[in-house]
């Protein structure tokens, strides 16, 4: 029966809208924290793009089914339209920052020929040490930053690095610890220990010399527009944007993969400072020019009278 019909599509649409939403959520929480340059962090990445990419898929492919089956229950009297959800323009309010943020994030991190090199010696199974100070080779100097009390310092030191073939000693640039430097004191350090030719550089732990001054911008202004758009967004035109329409999805479809097709650049190759940012703030813009193709498509629907759910309820 067409009822029968129906009814297992209204199912079918919804398990498949809330997976898809679901793994949308994931990626982008995933995106937007910080994360090694290895490329465990980056196939986790791409591995939950792709899952996102396959919901959204699968629920278009169900959506267009949906509507092929068309008519209108005969059997029963027809029921009043339900009240929009609240919970589903919040959620709306909050991934299109968050998609945006995640694309800006991409672009922290080393730059230029230490980030090339960072990304050699972590693709090569490096990871960061402490090693001890043989000796210190220059003058320290105050560095300016104050750690309960104590002053830190950089100078460059002299280690002994355990490579796999024989340990080697090393000069390590730059090297800060608390304290004016002394043989026996301990420093992080980076290294390969199966590619010595690669040496050992200086690793700052401190949250901002990775980039945390970055991130904590990106992270504030995502909140501030999640909390702003809660307040902004329509329930009745979000609902209606529920309802799947090839030249509205299909289309805001095309413009997310545009987004998610800037980012892989970055994620493959190490590329210029300039066009790391370039990338993600396109691939940021993305999801805004989605959302806005859809509320202008709506609009359109509803001036022509296309649409019955246009009106708040």
């Amino acid at each position: 029966m067409r009822t029968r019909s129906l009814r297992a599509s209204s199912v079918s649409t919804r398990m498949t809208g809330a997976a898809m939403v679901v793994a949308v959520s994931a990626a982008l929480t995933v995106g937007i924290l910080p994360s090694p340059p290895g490329t465990e962090a980056r196939d986790l990445r791409l591995a939950l793009v792709g899952c996102s990419v396959v919901c959204v898929l699968v629920w278009m492919t169900v959506s267009m089914r949906a509507r092929r089956v068309g008519g209108v229950e005969l059997d029963k009297p027809a029921r009043p339209e339900r009240r929009p959800s609240r919970w589903l323009p919040l959620l709306l309010a909050v991934l299109l920052p968050l998609a945006s943020g995640a694309a800006l994030v991409q672009a922290v991190g080393p730059d230029g020929d230490q980030g090339r090199w960072v990304a050699e010696v972590y693709a090569a199974g490096g990871e960061v040490h402490e090693v001890p100070i043989d000796g210190v080779v220059s003058g320290a100097r105050p560095t300016g930053v104050n750690v309960n009390g104590t002053d830190e310092y950089a100078a460059d030191v002299v280690v002994t690095l355990g490579f796999e073939d024989s340990p080697r000693r090393t000069t390590v640039r730059g090297a800060r610890t608390l304290g004016v430097p002394q043989r026996g004191d301990t420093v992080s350090v980076l290294y390969a220990p199966a590619l010595p030719g690669l040496g050992g550089r200086y690793h700052g732990s401190g949250f901002f010399s990775g980039g945390g001054a970055a991130l904590l911008w990106i992270w504030a202004v995502t909140l501030f527009a999640a909390a702003f758009g809660c307040g902004l967004l329509d329930r009745a035109r979000v609902h209606a944007a529920r309802r799947f329409r090839g030249d509205v999805h299909g289309v805001a479809a095309l413009l997310l993969g545009l987004g998610v097709l800037c980012l892989l650049p970055g994620a493959f190759f190490q590329t210029p400072t300039w066009a790391g940012w370039l990338l993600s703030f396109l691939a940021a813009c993305t999801p805004w020019l989605a959302m806005t193709w859809v509320v202008k498509r709506l609009q359109a629907g509803c001036t022509a009278g296309a649409s019955s759910s246009c009106s708040a309820t």
